[in-house]
């Protein structure tokens, strides 16, 4: 489970919001470079700057939202204005809406209906989403947020900081407790126990089966949940070490470009579903399988797929011929440069603001100088190619 540590500073902030509370109303794209709808299957963006454009001038960016029809269009980010309950066992929070991808979902649609926004992060300055808002509102508001992160930069990361103020870039501020916005802490975060915030790299990778009624099958590299430990003050969500397993296979939050390949069991030929990793290249040319074909089932349902009780090593060609199937390929193991975020923002009296801003700043593994020796040998790494993985 995430651990939390979540600052009296806030404790009770959200249970005691002013008599007014403002409305979110949209995604402010005037620092962002707002990328059309692209055909079924490309993914499009909208690359976000640290102020306004057009023009760009001296704008830069670290940052950009994606988008893959027919999963989500264009912006890439919706805001959503529907009441909803709070799905956690003992929570009585009625959310007033959602912050997610700008797919046909909604706030409360089920699971893998395209909610997360799919925020890729491409450098280490901060990159700053602005929200406007109605503060004309008497009703207090919490308004879920469907987050991904996507570590895009080539670097391996340490962790990251999300803070909410106002402004972009060298302009921005951020929020104190007398601003009417933060962090909400009455939000119970899937899954149950987490707290108010929730980080997670995908289900499919790690996670107990038995925990989760989503997945009959546990994580591919571990029964375990994995993520980051959280900090939550009231304007900021600060993590801190990786909980979990992924550390100790893989080290830092790895970079998409350098995941380890995969080999993937495409069971019904559909291009918009997610084919089933089946086995995985533990070092040049050597294979691990974890998976065989065939149906994992609960007496109820049933999903594609079956775990091994022991995992069997050979080249690409031998585990191929284990599975008995045509209908394989092999690319990046993606989902190991995702991280998925759950938490709420919590809105109270904001008079005189017309929006806000969510700042997301990441931070890259320290370089460790390498011994004299080691230069020449460091340079003969062997480096994971990308392939391009149907999803």
């Amino acid at each position: 489970m995430t651990r939390l540590l979540v600052s009296a500073s806030i404790l009770g902030l959200s249970m005691a919001l002013p008599a007014t509370a403002a409305t979110i109303t949209d995604w402010n794209t005037d620092n962002v470079q707002v990328g059309a709808t692209p055909p079924d299957g490309i993914t499009g963006e909208s690359v976000v700057y640290d102020q306004s454009v057009p023009p760009i001038g001296t704008a830069s960016t670290s940052g950009k939202i994606v988008f893959t029809p027919p999963e989500a269009g264009s912006p890439g980010i919706k805001v959503v204005n529907s009441a909803y309950p709070d799905t956690g066992k003992s929570s009585t929070l009625t959310l007033d809406g959602c912050i997610m991808a700008s797919s046909t979902a909604t706030c409360d649609s089920p699971f893998q209906s395209g909610k997360r926004i799919k925020q890729v992060v491409t450098g280490f300055d901060p990159v700053d989403l602005v929200f406007d808002i109605d503060d004309t509102s008497t009703t207090e508001s919490v308004y879920q947020v469907f987050g991904r992160l996507i570590n895009q930069t080539s670097k391996s990361l340490a962790g990251f900081s999300l803070e909410l103020g106002f402004g972009v870039g060298n302009d921005f501020v951020q929020a104190t407790a007398a601003d009417g916005i933060s962090f909400s802490t009455l939000f119970t975060a899937q899954p149950s126990g987490s707290g108010p915030v929730s980080t997670q790299f995908p289900f499919g990778l790690f996670g107990d089966a038995d925990t989760n009624p989503n997945f009959l099958l546990d994580g591919f590299f571990a029964d375990e949940r994995t993520g980051f430990d959280t900090t939550v003050t009231t304007a900021k969500i600060e993590s801190s070490a990786i909980y979990g397993p992924y550390s100790s296979i893989f080290g830092d939050w790895m970079s998409a470009g350098l995941e380890p390949q995969g080999l993937f069991w495409d069971f019904d030929q559909d291009p918009d579903t997610d084919a089933l990793l089946m086995a995985w290249e533990t070092a040049p040319g050597v294979w691990e399988l974890r998976r065989q074909t065939g149906q994992t089932c609960d007496g109820v349902v049933c999903t594609e797929g079956q775990t091994l009780a022991s995992y069997i090593t050979g080249d690409l060609s031998y585990i191929s011929g284990l599975l008995g199937t045509t209908d394989l390929f092999t690319g990046a193991i993606e989902d190991l440069a995702n991280l998925n975020l759950n938490y709420a923002i919590a809105l109270g009296d904001m008079t005189g603001q017309s929006s806000f801003t969510l700042r997301t700043t990441t931070y890259g593994t320290p370089a460790v100088p390498l011994p004299p020796a080691l230069p020449m040998a460091a340079a003969g790494v062997f480096a994971l190619g990308l392939l391009r993985r149907r999803r």
